[in-house]
């Protein structure tokens, strides 16, 4: 691959096969949003009960937890192409079946749930497959910005994708937004097989509790490494939980209705991209660690702030606040490792941060439970007890940055000349 002279925040889209897979899979990950919230719309329908559409969400998200360090070393053994073209591909029908079940009216709740479990296995392969690979396809020098390129598409993502799930849900039904998501696997499967990829490197023969392990102790001997990736999972428990309980928090805390808790959450991935053009312009390698630190505690600060929001407006600076710290957080992490990590140990290494994204779902719970808990103990109103308990996981998220931190610190002395 050639180098190229860094000419700007958007540079990476001038190298084919990095422009063609982020184009290609920024209009698929539409359609996997507008399903996300169409299944969404349609368990509350079945269900009326927050617990059991809390439940799909976990459904989804334990075979991330249980099954992303074994995705990791497969992305490392195999052509990571070839992955994403299978997991794609496994996507699709399940879109289509999917669509199949609630065409035909024979959905329930326990179909759901397998649907929802069946989709969250395919992702963990094809979530590692595409981290891991997207960054290999532009020089090193611009990795950091590559990466930020593809948080930019996600919170592109998070603002489209509810809003025409809407318009769909609106105009026609829940089966459209499936058929339409299984139309987009298209782009994704076009620029697929426009790329051409780098080899996976070969190495020795070894079992599969060796190459965890490897992965282990890569990650563990460098402090940058373990601090991110530790604090993104403690910040997923702690803190990222919070955005799966926004619908609760508009509806209970600010008397919101359905468009105006669509533009708060809609406000997180405008604060994510604002975030992301600061982040590709000041991706440094130098500067990572103190992004990783600085915006950890930003992040934290802002999910107490939510907590203490008791106005739209101010729940609207909160979120988008919110939004731009967990991209500044994540991506700098996510910057550290691509860089840090040879190609070989890349998919075990980056596993080990995507872990936080099923903590995400297992923290809602656990803060929608503590509101619960706190209302009950207190006597005060289940609104209040919501807004303490993000609180305190905002405080949680600044006494784990506290703790972690200072390793990231000796790091940056322990490198400097």
């Amino acid at each position: 691959m050639s180098e190229r002279r860094d000419e700007g925040i958007f540079s990476p889209l001038a190298h084919r096969d990095f422009s063609a897979m982020w184009g290609g899979f920024l209009l698929s990950h539409v359609g996997d949003s507008i399903q996300l919230h169409a299944q969404a719309w349609l368990v509350t329908s079945m269900t009326r009960s927050g617990a059991e559409t809390g439940l799909v969400v976990v459904a989804q998200a334990v075979p991330r937890l249980v099954l992303g360090l074994f995705a990791g070393v497969a992305v490392d053994r195999f052509d990571r192409r070839k992955v994403l073209v299978v997991t794609q591909l496994a996507a699709l029908v399940q879109s289509l079946v999917f669509f199949a079940l609630v065409y035909t009216h024979r959905i329930n709740y326990s179909l759901v749930l397998l649907l929802a479990f069946s989709l969250g296995v395919v992702d963990t392969l094809n979530l590692n497959a595409r981290v891991t690979l997207l960054p290999t396809l532009v020089p090193k020098p611009l990795i950091a910005r590559a990466i930020a390129l593809q948080a930019l598409g996600v919170n592109l993502v998070q603002i489209t994708g509810p809003s025409l799930a809407g318009v769909i849900i609106g105009r026609w039904d829940v089966g459209v937004c499936l058929l339409v998501n299984a139309g987009t696997f298209l782009f994704a499967l076009g620029a697929l097989a426009f790329i051409r990829a780098p080899a996976t490197e070969p190495r020795a023969s070894s079992t599969l509790s060796e190459e965890l392990r490897e992965g282990f102790a890569f990650v563990r001997e460098r402090p940058i490494l373990f601090g991110g990736v530790l604090l993104a999972w403690l910040h997923g428990f702690f803190g990222v939980g919070v955005v799966r309980l926004y619908a609760l928090f508009a509806r209970t805390v600010l008397h919101a209705d359905g468009p105006r808790y669509g533009w708060l959450a809609a406000s997180a991935g405008l604060g994510a991209i604002l975030a992301s053009v600061l982040v590709t312009t000041r991706a440094r390698r130098e500067t990572l660690p103190r992004n990783i630190r600085w915006a950890s505690v930003f992040f934290a600060l802002a999910v107490s702030a939510l907590g203490f929001a008791t106005s739209y407006p101010l729940a609207l600076v909160a979120v988008i606040a919110l939004g731009a710290g967990q991209m500044a957080f994540r991506s700098a992490v996510s910057t550290s490792i691509q860089i840090e990590t040879p190609d070989r140990l890349r998919g075990r290494v980056m596993s080990l941060l995507t872990l936080d994204f099923s903590l995400w779902s297992f923290g809602a719970l656990a803060i929608g439970a503590a509101g619960d808990g706190i209302a009950r103990a207190t006597g005060w109103p289940g609104p209040e007890g919501l807004r303490a308990a993000f609180v305190l996981g905002g405080v949680a998220c600044v006494l784990c940055a506290a703790l972690i931190a200072p390793g990231i610190r000796a790091e940056v002395r322990a490198s400097s000349p």
